[in-house]
């Protein structure tokens, strides 16, 4: 009993600071199959946008019939140095990833205007340690790629829930 009345306590007090949990990510209905297009057909985040707009409700698009499009019209990565140590040796780097997309519908009429995402990391650079460093960014490349994903995937969402 005592368990119950904490965990109702708890729920309220969460109710009250005005939290809720997130809403599931849910690609509109009437988008019908959706493909992602890259200028790179072997596109890592062009396959897991697939993957995520599917778990999200969307229909897969099929080869030859009308479908809407998730164009990624720009992809880039760059990393700067961003401090250095004594001796002009690189101490921190920063790795950035840039995504350009829309979406357009069956009909070719867009449903979601270009818009860029930015995102970005840093890392420590340990010339001693550098055989772990290629290791590190492959790490960081890969987290890169899902918060992109998850970025781009929420303003979708958005987009398609303010139409």
């Amino acid at each position: 009993m005592r368990n119950l009345l904490i965990v109702l306590c708890l729920s309220l007090l969460a109710a009250g600071c005005g939290f809720k949990p997130r809403a599931s990510l849910a690609v509109a209905t009437e988008l019908g199959p959706v493909a992602v297009s890259a200028s790179d057909r072997f596109s890592p985040l062009a396959r897991d946008l697939a993957a995520a707009l599917t778990r999200a409700g969307a229909e897969p698009a099929v080869e030859g019939e009308p479908a809407s499009t998730l164009k990624l019209l720009r992809e880039r990565r760059s990393s700067r140095p961003l401090t250095y140590e004594r001796g002009a040796g690189v101490r921190e780097y920063e790795i950035t990833y840039e995504v350009e997309f829309e979406l357009r519908a069956a009909d070719g009429s867009v449903r979601v205007p270009r818009q860029r995402v930015e995102l970005s990391r840093d890392y420590t650079y340990d010339a001693r340690g550098a055989i772990g460093s290629p290791a590190e960014e492959r790490l960081l490349d890969e987290e890169l790629r899902r918060g992109m994903v998850a970025a781009v995937m929420r303003r979708l969402d958005a987009a398609l829930r303010a139409d």
